[in-house]
């Protein structure tokens, strides 16, 4: 795991070593390597010396093109080629400018139309990363101070509690009760305890690695300090990006059809063209009228339309799919989710946000309650059912609660709930954060509970 620059840079203090095991170094060992005080940090000089060296921390999508490149990639599709070859076969044994030019312009237009909605998906990915602009806190020159993320560097000491995000990967050496979620990176749904000792063992999973924390997971609870040993695209998250940028996309399913489609309206085309010339032959006719009639009517079979009717109905499902908020880059994409018969998926962090909220509470003995709100917002309302007899559903004649902590249950006792909801009001370390919850899931759901916006404490 050693950080990675687009330029050659000879070895310094600041070059950390490749396939180093930083889980089974003691933070003075980490240190030591990386030339770094764990109490003072970086001087501001040496942190913009390593940046110049390693480059901004983020990822690079190795695969994006220029538009040069975009616009020759619509004409692999095999529809483009066709109407190409129809148009240079056209003026070589025609000679009609006029037909050459109508063909070839729709080509252009085929490829203008798809680079367009293309471009259009890009930009919106670029708006919306650009307004994603993240910070962290360091310590320079031993004083905490806040940087963009992107400005981290190998040996920054980096400062975090409940609720930020890992800005890079790095080995941790201060460590209170500090629990980071890493389902976005290992799958696991319970968010991993933390320390700050070393690991034995040259080959340790990611998931059992207590003293590490990685770029783009998130604390939970607790506190902690860690000095950053990798950044951008020599991380753990890094890795996978990198092996995405590299996996080949395959045609869709509708690309695949439309390419046997074409092939056949071809051999067509071309089986008309070698009748109507045999056919002409036979009859006398002078070869060089028959042989631009044939081409005449091969060409005049091949659907110049239909690139522009599929590049039309890709263009309609990505305006259905962003009225959802979701941005698709390339146009075949919607036809290929459509196609989907089964997906093979994990599902903590990627079907769910590993955000759990109190839908149901119970007194054994008395009343079912309905909790309101979702995620890890304030807003929401304790409900209660009424009149339900044992054993039935609740969903049913719920009223808000209003009663200033004294709920009237179905039988027409009052409950107080204070004596329930206080206990775990006070056991859960969630903190509240203008209108978001921070903390440990199971202990957000308690925390969401016993709002003061869904019931008085």
């Amino acid at each position: 795991m050693s950080p990675q620059s687009d330029k050659a840079t000879s070895p310094g203090p600041a070059q950390t070593e490749s396939g180093v095991n930083w889980y089974a170094l003691t933070p003075t060992e980490v240190a030591s390597r990386l030339q770094v005080g764990l109490d003072r940090g970086l001087s501001a000089a040496e942190a913009q010396q390593r940046l110049q060296q390693y480059g901004p921390n983020h990822l690079v999508d190795t695969n994006k093109e220029p538009g040069w490149k975009a616009f020759l990639r619509q004409y692999k599709d095999l529809m483009q080629i066709v109407l190409l070859v129809a148009a240079i076969v056209n003026q070589v044994f025609t000679g009609k400018w006029g037909t050459t030019l109508v063909l070839a312009s729709l080509t252009v237009f085929n490829a203008m139309l798809g680079l367009r909605g293309e471009s259009k998906a890009a930009a919106s990915l670029e708006e919306l990363a650009g307004t994603m602009k993240s910070i962290t806190h360091v310590r320079r020159d031993g004083v905490a101070q806040e940087v963009d993320i992107a400005q981290v560097v190998p040996g920054d000491v980096v400062l975090m509690e409940a609720g930020d995000v890992v800005p890079a990967d790095g080995r941790l050496f201060v460590t209170a009760t500090m629990e980071i979620e890493e389902a976005a990176l290992t799958g696991e749904s319970v968010a991993s305890f933390k320390n700050s000792e070393i690991i034995e063992g040259a080959e340790v999973p990611l998931g059992d690695r207590h003293n590490m924390a990685y770029m783009n997971t998130s604390v939970t609870r607790g506190r902690g300090e860690m000095v950053v040993t990798t950044t951008g695209m020599g991380t753990e998250m890094g890795h996978i990006a990198d092996l995405l940028n590299k996996t080949k996309a395959d045609k869709t399913p509708l690309q695949k059809q439309l390419d046997r489609l074409t092939m056949i309206i071809a051999a067509l085309a071309g089986l008309a063209f070698i009748l109507m010339v045999i056919m002409g032959i036979n009859n006398g006719q002078p070869l060089d009228d028959i042989f631009i009639a044939g081409v005449a009517l091969a060409i005049a079979a091949i659907p110049t339309g239909l690139p522009a009717v599929v590049i039309t109905m890709y263009s309609m499902g990505t305006r259905e799919l962003a009225a959802q908020n979701a941005i698709v880059k390339r146009l075949p994409s919607v036809e290929t989710l459509g196609s989907v018969s089964a997906i093979c998926t994990d599902k903590t962090g990627t079907l769910t946000l590993n955000k759990m909220t109190a839908v149901e509470f119970t007194v054994p003995g008395q009343n079912r309650y309905h909790v309101t709100g979702e995620g890890y917002g304030t807003r929401g309302e304790l409900k209660l059912t009424q009149g339900i007899p044992a054993g039935q559903p609740w969903q049913k004649s719920t009223t808000p609660y209003s009663t200033g902590g004294k709920i009237q249950s179905a039988g027409g006792t009052r409950i107080d709930l204070d004596q329930v909801l206080l206990p775990m009001a006070l056991c859960a370390d969630a903190r509240l954060d203008g209108e978001t919850l921070i903390g440990d899931p199971t202990a957000v759901s308690y925390t969401h509970l016993t709002l003061p916006t869904i019931y008085s404490v």
